[in-house]
Order: C-alpha cells, then sequence, then structure tokens
C-alpha cells in the first residue's frame, strides 16, 4: 500500500518542542469527556441498577466521533483558509468547559429525564471534542515528519489516556469523596486549565500553510481517500482490527461492580491499569519504528486478543484484586501498543491538504465498528455471562489478526 507522507521540509513539520506540548496538551483534553462516558458514567449506572445493554449502548453517545468525518473537510478549509488552530481550539475547549459545569448541575442520575437530560449534554460535548480532534490529528501529521510517526503516535494515545484516567479514574475517586455532580468540576476546571497553558503557543497561532486544496471541492476531501490503491483492503482492517477490545473493555467494569468492588477500589484501579497504558504506548512506537508496520499490528493485535481471553479467568465469583489487577495490567499494555500500531498507519495514508480529513474518515470508521462491537458485547454478556463475551471477543480478535498476517503475507501496509 502507498503512503502519502507528510512533507518533513515544510515549517510546520519541523518538530520543535513546543509541537510536542501542544499536541500533547490537545489530545489530554480530548481525553477527557470519553473518560467520562468509557469509564466513570459505566459504574454510576451500574450501581444504581442500569441494565448492560443499557451501559453497552453508552458507546452510542460516541456518534459525533464516527459523524466527524462529513464536517472534516469543512475544518480543512477553513485551516487552510487562515484560521489559526488557537482560534477553533479555544472556541471548542471552552464550551466544552461550560457544558460539564451544566452537567454539573443537572446531575448523572438515572431515573426519569435525568437520564435524558445527562446523555444529551455528553453528546454535545463530544461533538465538540470531535471537532478539535480533527484539528490536532491533522496538525500532528502537518507538524511531524515520517520518522517521528511512532513517536507522534506514542503521543497521541498517551495524552488520550492521560484525559481518559482524569476523566474516568480520578473522576470516580472523587465522587466517592464528594459525589458526582461535585467530582464533574475537576474535568471542567482542567479543559480550562489546559487552553490557558497553551493558547499562546506559536505553532498554534499560525495559520497552517496554504495548499493547491483551498480550492478543491470538499467533496474530494471525503471521496479521495477512497481512491488511493489499496485503500480497501485495509479500509476492512482498519474496521476489525480492535474487535477484542471494543466487545470487551466496556464491559471490564461492570464485571468489577457486580463482584462488589466499591467506585473508589474501580478507579484506583483504572488509574494503574491506564498508567500502565501509557508503558504500552510507548512500547507500540518503539515497535513501530523497529518492526515495520506489518510485524507490530500482527504482535500486538495478537497480545490483545490473549489479554482479553484472560478476562474469562475473572468472574464475580473470582474478581480478586491479584487477579483483577495482574490480567487488566497485560490487557492495557497490549491496547496502548495496538493502538499506536494502528494509528500509526493511519497517519501514513493522509495525503496532503487533507491530513485532518483522512485520518479522521479513518477513525470514524474504527469508532462505529467498535461502538456495534460495543454494543453486541453488552448484549452477549447479558444473555451468556461475562467469560462468555471474553471469549468471542477474544476468538474475533484472533481470527482478524489471522487474516491480517494472511492477506499480507508479502508485503508492509505502509
Amino acid at each position: 500500500m502507498t503512503a502519502n507522507r507528510p512533507h518533513a521540509t515544510s515549517p510546520q513539520a519541523r518538530a520543535v518542542p513546543t509541537t510536542y506540548l501542544a499536541l500533547t496538551a490537545l489530545y489530554l483534553a480530548q481525553g477527557l469527556p470519553s473518560g467520562l462516558f468509557a469509564h466513570a458514567l459505566p459504574v454510576l449506572w451500574r450501581e444504581a441498577g442500569v441494565a448492560l445493554g443499557w451501559i453497552g449502548a453508552l458507546k452510542l453517545l460516541a456518534l459525533p466521533w464516527v459523524l466527524k468525518a462529513i464536517w472534516s473537510p469543512w475544518v480543512d478549509r477553513s485551516l487552510h483558509r487562515g484560521t489559526t488552530p488557537a482560534r477553533w481550539i479555544g472556541w471548542l475547549q471552552l464550551s466544552a468547559a461550560g457544558l460539564l459545569l451544566v452537567l454539573a448541575a443537572i446531575g448523572l442520575t438515572p431515573s426519569g429525564g435525568g437520564v435524558w437530560g445527562a446523555a444529551a449534554l455528553i453528546m454535545a460535548i463530544n461533538l465538540l471534542m470531535a471537532t478539535q480532534d480533527i484539528i490536532t490529528d491533522g496538525l500532528a501529521v502537518r507538524w511531524l515528519p515520517a520518522h517521528r510517526r511512532g513517536l507522534a503516535n506514542a503521543i497521541q494515545v498517551a495524552g488520550y489516556k492521560v484525559g481518559m484516567l482524569a476523566g474516568g479514574a480520578l473522576l470516580l475517586m472523587l465522587a466517592a469523596q464528594t459525589g458526582a455532580s461535585e467530582a464533574l468540576l475537576f474535568p471542567a476546571a482542567m479543559l480550562l486549565v489546559l487552553y490557558i497553558a497553551i493558547r499562546r503557543l506559536s505553532p498554534l497561532r499560525q495559520p497552517v500553510a496554504s495548499t493547491g486544496k483551498v480550492g478543491a471541492p470538499l467533496r474530494e476531501g471525503l471521496s479521495g481517500l477512497l481512491r488511493q490503491p489499496g485503500i480497501w483492503p485495509w479500509l476492512g482492517i482498519l474496521a476489525s482490527y480492535k474487535v477484542a477490545d471494543a466487545m470487551a473493555s466496556g464491559m471490564t467494569r461492570p464485571l468489577l461492580s457486580d463482584a462488589g468492588w466499591t467506585t473508589q477500589a474501580i478507579g484506583t484501579f483504572t488509574l494503574v491499569s491506564t498508567l500502565v497504558g501509557l508503558v504500552g504506548a510507548a512500547l507500540g512506537g518503539w515497535l513501530y519504528q523497529c518492526w515495520g508496520s506489518r510485524r507490530s499490528l500482527i504482535l500486538t493485535g495478537l497480545a490483545q486478543a490473549a489479554t482479553i481471553a484472560a478476562w474469562a479467568l475473572v468472574t464475580p465469583a473470582s474478581a480478586t484484586t491479584a487477579l483483577v489487577y495482574s490480567v487488566g495490567l497485560l490487557e492495557q499494555l497490549a491496547d496502548g501498543a495496538s493502538t499506536v500500531a494502528l494509528f500509526a498507519v493511519m497517519m501514513s495514508l493522509c495525503r496532503k491538504g487533507w491530513e485532518g480529513t483522512d485520518f479522521t474518515v479513518q477513525a470514524s470508521i474504527q469508532v462505529v465498528f467498535a461502538g456495534l462491537f460495543g454494543l453486541a458485547g453488552g448484549l452477549l454478556a447479558g444473555v451468556a455471562g461475562y467469560p462468555t463475551l471474553f471469549a468471542v471477543a477474544a476468538l474475533a480478535g484472533a481470527g482478524v489478526i489471522l487474516a491480517l498476517a494472511l492477506k499480507t503475507r508479502h508485503r508492509q501496509l505502509s
């Protein structure tokens, strides 16, 4: 598959410390609301007696992360016409902070109309952060040269995981002490602090270098990627590569809740496992640089499937601290490494001038299938139980990796 590599000769492709700082802060900010609905909300709702099927459906609140491909060409066009990244980010990030304050005011109660209000606000916050993600991913492709791709995606995954940690695990720990509504003030304040910290950084205040794509039809942004040689087999891999994680990861914390773990204990576990996930992201970046796309995708994908299978050993009756931490830490290590490998290949396929759009289209495909797999996982867990879910998810993940290995046995992916 041919890669359209970022042009390292442009001024914005010269990596400097401020670019790494800006990207880290932006990805961290985007992880905050994701941690809320992916990690904290399932626990809070399960404690309130919400059915597993509904908890699995929480992934549907990520709909803006799927649909963002629709408006991504417009965002790319706006940047190329002179709107600075700082202007976009200020409006998006401060609006998300304001909506978190509104969410704190109405609460996260799963009864009455409160659940619908909370869901609508989380959807709106995801809309804002998904739009910011278009900008951030495009900047990462533009700013960092091809030989820094592994590092770039380690920053992406690590920053996002830290944001999820703050919006999920730390929020759960705060909620145990102060209540859920009061704890929501923390991610709102974090968004504000992060924006203040980076708003005057030079890379964000400079217009994106214009290209010949400014006058191209917006539909070219969405359709052009699909006409690239060899793209369709890659899209099939992209859609299914994280099937094991998508089906199973959303059910691990409800499992712990059913096993009698307290909110604070689950929050502490999520905190520790996410930190290990950061190590996994760094490992994934290093493996990608050493092994290339094919080997790193296959080996980290197999590790992901194997660690999901290990979760089948954990049941509400056997969820000892030692077993849960042993399985959970290995699973997060594999998740961080496999995600970096996947994102690095996605970055290599972005066309010049449509960097944000092309990465977004690929990310949207990955998210929509993750949502469908997550919904299926919640339903399967409710009908057949947790061990069956984890076993099925692991087998599906291993099958995808086997297909990937056979399909690409004579070539690299990028």
